[in-house]
């Protein structure tokens, strides 16, 4: 060690820097040789001595070209390539684009983030941001490098080393002109912020080092060069990590790093602390009903796959991982299972994605060989067994899940009856979507590209959910949110009861619409799913809303349903028209001055009637028919809804509703298509099995 060492805390531990540490050095890594072969090295390694020695006697050529044939030696690139590979972000992917051809265009200089190609004719901007409406996520993701794991995947099919070539040219201009913050929060700079550094750590680097280590390209200075910026990347990891799914994918990077880099100084502090923080994160960020807190059926994939990432990396390398992993990530593939549409996708919730739930149970059928429902789920039905259970309640996350069974041809239902979430939140408590038949018919906006635009705003509002607006204003939780304050051990206030017959949940919005977030009217809504129809009637839901406002002033309420397909309004029912497919009525009971108008592809007074598809990057989204029902009223109000969904080629069974608009009458009359009044009461459905909390 040079005498120029010194103790030094600015990193968040007393690591060995020398006094030029907090230079800049005008290009990347900050890391100099006297740094980091005199105080990032594990000395005590038999393979690091040599390393240590030459460093003290000033000697760098021989301690990199020592440093870089220990590094060979020391890991393991067919035991790491043969791990379960984690799949491609397909926004780093044009449509139907193969890893030959992603690979070819990457040597070409084109890259693609969110979806977005841009051209690199010379050196690449790692700074460039060339999306319109302030969509900041495209720098930040190409940050994370998913081309180099695509130039790894065809370097080992072809052993081109033309790919080999582009992969390093790649990494020395981002690591000379991308420096790593001295001092900067882990949620700030597009390039090293903590959660693209976990990202590379736990994905796209580790899987590029060991595909191409053998590579005549891959030289000991660019191997020096490497192993710099992954110690910059560990103590950036340990000094500025953040929470939630961030600092989950954050402590995958960070163990990876302890575990695949046993020779760097601080690799089993970084390992064992990681693991520590990941066991402990369990508790703090999953629901006791297996829900990850962000309450998204995305962010809910990206923890499970990072913990079943750290897991396969340890179990590899011979390293013990906590073993209440298990336990909790069982449950967590378990929500996967009961949020499952008839279709085998996922809903699209809070910042969402539909996606196949089949895939996602890879790792979960092999970890837990009991649980023959998920190795159904897995299967699609050729191996193993459905759920004994159809309905399910997940009453931490408010989540509660209507069916009628478990074939494609199923009637399903979810219910939004829970808390804000911890992040990636929309406004859209008692939100309702349905699926019958094979075919989604009650929708939401979805997500969309964090940006600017008018359509992110709007998917994240009320307006974008089926549930009611209040004088013209979406509901407002986010205003009166304390994140910290959150404790996922409560149940949501939600009264659910399920039974072969009826399934019926009812829950209260009363946190307030608008800027000002004012509670001015609560809005309960209590839902039925008739799984075995009533009478002449198939299955359907029954929606009963009773707006109970603080004053007696005139309110005005916007009922909003959005459907998929083509619909036509006929009185208070809106009803899909093509007899081909399945299709879904929506019926109301009257109120006096109730009017109906179907709106899609609205941009002006304000966006209405969208949905967002594709992957949900800029420009992905598409009109669909809104069914809005206008009312304004004084004092309390009840209004019942009968959603009805039709198999192909049904005639619409439903031709009104009448209920009375008395919050205390639990009555309500449809008429169906053959001319009858079918007479239905709230407390009789329920008096087969009382609601409870």
């Amino acid at each position: 060690m040079s005498e120029a060492a010194v103790r030094c805390g600015w990193w968040g531990w007393e690591a060995v820097v020398s006094r030029d540490e907090m230079r800049d050095p005008g290009a990347g890594p900050r890391l100099s040789d006297a740094d980091f072969f005199g105080g990032c090295l594990d000395v005590a390694r038999p393979s690091m001595r040599d390393v240590a020695s030459a460093a003290d006697r000033q000697d760098f050529a021989t301690a990199r070209r020592i440093f870089a044939v220990a590094v060979r030696g020391e890991l393991q690139p067919e035991k790491y390539l043969a791990l379960p590979r984690q799949p491609l972000p397909p926004t780093a992917l044009a449509p139907d684009e193969s890893i030959a051809g992603a690979a070819e265009r990457i040597v070409r200089g084109e890259l693609i983030s969110c979806s977005r190609p841009h051209p690199f004719p010379g050196e690449i901007d790692w700074t460039l941001d060339p999306t319109p409406e302030g969509y900041r996520e495209w720098t930040m993701q190409l940050n994370r490098h998913p081309e180099w794991s695509i130039l790894a995947l065809r370097y080992r099919e072809t052993g081109d080393e033309r790919f080999a070539d582009s992969f390093v040219r790649m990494f020395l201009g981002w690591v000379r002109r991308v420096l790593v913050p001295i001092d900067r929060p882990g949620n700030e700079t597009t390039t090293w912020r903590t959660i693209e550094a976990g990202i590379r750590m736990g994905a796209h680097w580790p899987t590029a080092i060991h595909a191409f280590l053998a590579s005549p390209v891959l030289t000991d200075d660019v191997l020096v060069d490497w192993c710099k910026s992954v110690w910059e990347h560990g103590r950036r990891l340990w000094r500025s990590h953040r929470a939630r799914n961030w600092l989950i994918m954050e402590m995958n990077g960070l163990a990876q790093i302890g575990i695949l880099y046993p020779m760097l100084s601080h690799a089993q502090q970084w390992r064992e602390y990681a693991l520590e923080r990941l066991a402990a994160e369990l508790e703090c960020q999953v629901h006791p009903d297996g829900v990850h807190g962000e309450l998204s059926t995305n962010y809910h994939q990206v923890v499970v796959r990072n913990y079943e990432q750290v897991r396969d990396v340890a179990d590899a390398y011979g390293v013990s991982w906590p073993e209440v992993f298990d336990p909790w990530l069982e449950s967590m593939h378990s929500v996967n299972l009961g949020l499952m549409q008839p279709d085998g996708s996922l809903p699209d919730l809070n910042d969402g994605r539909q996606r196949p739930v089949a895939p996602l149970l890879h790792r979960a059928v092999a970890r837990y060989p009991h649980r023959a429902d998920l190795r159904w789920a897995h299967t699609e039905g050729r191996d193993g067994r459905p759920p004994a259970w159809t309905s399910v309640a997940f009453p931490h996350a408010g989540y509660y899940v209507m069916r009628t069974g478990w074939g494609q041809e199923a009637v399903w239902g979810l219910f939004d009856g829970g808390p804000f979430g911890l992040a990636h939140q929309h406004e859209d408590k008692l939100n309702l979507l349905v699926h019958a038949y094979g075919q989604p018919m009650l929708v939401e906006a979805g997500n969309y590209a964090y940006d600017a635009s008018p359509m992110r705003t709007y998917v994240r509002s009320t307006r974008a959910h089926n549930t009611i607006r209040v004088d013209g204003q979406d509901q407002n939780r986010a205003q009166h949110f304390d994140r910290d304050a959150v404790d996922l051990q409560v149940t949501s206030r939600a009264q659910w009861a399920s039974s072969a017959r009826v399934d019926a949940v009812e829950a209260t919005y009363d946190e307030g619409y608008g800027t000002n977030g004012s509670p001015t009217v609560r809005h309960t809504r209590r839902v039925f799913l008739i799984k075995a129809g009533f009478e002449t009637l198939g299955p359907m839901f029954l929606v009963v809303d009773r707006l109970l406002p603080e004053d007696d002033a005139l309110h005005t309420y916007e009922i909003l349903w959005h459907l998929r397909g083509r619909v036509q309004a006929e009185g208070l029912v809106v009803a899909g028209t093509s007899r081909g497919t399945a299709r879904l009525a929506v019926a109301s009971s009257a109120v006096d001055g109730m009017t109906v108008r179907v709106v899609a592809g609205q941009r002006e007074p304000e966006w209405q009637g969208w949905v967002s598809v594709g992957t949900h990057q800029q420009g992905e989204y598409a009109p669909i028919p809104t069914a809005i029902y206008d009312v304004a009223a004084a004092g309390p109000l009840r209004v019942v809804t009968v959603l009805y969904p039709s198999p192909p080629g049904a005639p619409c069974a439903v031709r009104g509703v009448c209920a009375s608009t008395d919050v205390a009458d639990t009555a309500v009359q449809i008429a169906t298509a053959t001319g009858e009044w079918l007479r239905l009461d709230e407390e009789t459905l329920l008096s087969e099995r009382a609601l409870h909390s």
